[in-house]
């Protein structure tokens, strides 16, 4: 795609603009929405792969000339706090998809804890033990020839007030290493990442949980990486799915996974949701995917929509 058709769109929160599910593909409201004539629209395919995962948003977009279709929720001086939950949501998504695409079943992910008389006072105070943490855990790693830990983490205060942090990180030292180089608590769980039909998502969702991070009963989203991951590849197209394919999909009258089995056929399809804004008769479809090999072939994994 050249810069001269990049640019002919106007960049919006599309997210924030759809967020009246669509519960029935049958439903009634779809027909009429697309019964209006108001839904003739250029629809962007976005393609994010981060290791055997794959998502796909389809989306409508708008030239200049169409900015009044562009629902108020999507404009960024508008509704302050969605945008805020929004920022929160591809926060959580963007961690997510690192872990996807940087670590495996090799790897390892922990909960580290602490004791009465070794908890933090503040967040500050228990980020800087996880800094101190991981100059040892390098320390060590020098020691055995080891290239700089690869991490990502979070760190979480529970509705008791007590500090504890996520992490997953490379497991090439072992696993009695990564928890005895850990001298502030004692009720650690450390692990092996273990992938299944979704990979690593249910695990990198619930370190990525929406959590008490102050002590004070303010919810914050907070992650920290190591330098140097590698980032998930995001493309864009306009020639996947078209607003036939759109309609086509919202009303029923064709499968879904049918459409994706066209372009991924290397993918199954394990959740999915469909979105729409009355305002212009738009719609926005997310779909998750795995890819085939990744998982079992003589069990299908079961599709399931969206649960925010």
């Amino acid at each position: 795609m050249d810069k001269r058709r990049k640019s002919a769109y106007i960049e919006y929160n599309y997210e924030a603009a759809y967020q009246k599910k669509l519960h029935n593909l049958e439903e009634v409201n779809a027909e009429k929405m697309l019964k209006e004539g108001k839904v003739k629209s250029l629809y962007a395919t976005k393609e994010i792969r981060a290791g055997g995962q794959l998502e796909v948003e389809i989306y409508p977009e708008f030239s200049r000339s169409q900015k009044d279709l562009i629902p108020d929720e999507a404009k960024k001086k508008k509704q302050r706090q969605a945008q805020r939950d929004l920022n929160d949501k591809n926060s959580q998504k963007e961690c997510i998809r690192t872990i996807e695409e940087n670590f495996t079943d090799q790897d390892i992910w922990g909960t580290l804890t602490y004791t009465d008389d070794t908890m933090p006072d503040t967040e500050e105070e228990a980020d800087r033990n996880m800094v101190n943490y991981i100059k040892r855990l390098n320390y060590r790693r020098k020691k055995m020839n080891l290239p700089n830990l690869r991490y990502v983490y979070t760190t979480e205060c529970s509705d008791r007030g007590r500090w504890h942090h996520h992490i997953v990180l490379d497991g090439d030292m072992g696993m009695d290493t990564v928890e005895r180089t850990w001298k502030l608590g004692r009720r650690n769980q450390i692990r092996r990442l273990q992938r299944d039909e979704n990979g690593l998502i249910g695990m990198a969702m619930y370190i990525t949980k929406k959590k008490r991070t102050d002590g004070e009963g303010k919810y914050r989203k907070k992650w920290r990486a190591s330098k140097g991951l590698k980032k998930p590849k995001i493309t864009k197209n306009h020639y996947k799915f078209k607003q036939k394919d759109v309609n086509e999909i919202v009303t029923g009258r064709a499968d879904i996974e049918t459409k994706l089995n066209k372009w991924y056929p290397q993918y199954k399809m394990t959740v999915y949701e469909v979105k729409y804004n009355t305002m212009n008769g738009r719609f926005y479809i997310s779909v998750r995917m795995c890819r085939s090999h990744e998982k079992n072939e003589k069990e299908k994994p079961k599709i399931r929509r969206f649960k925010r």
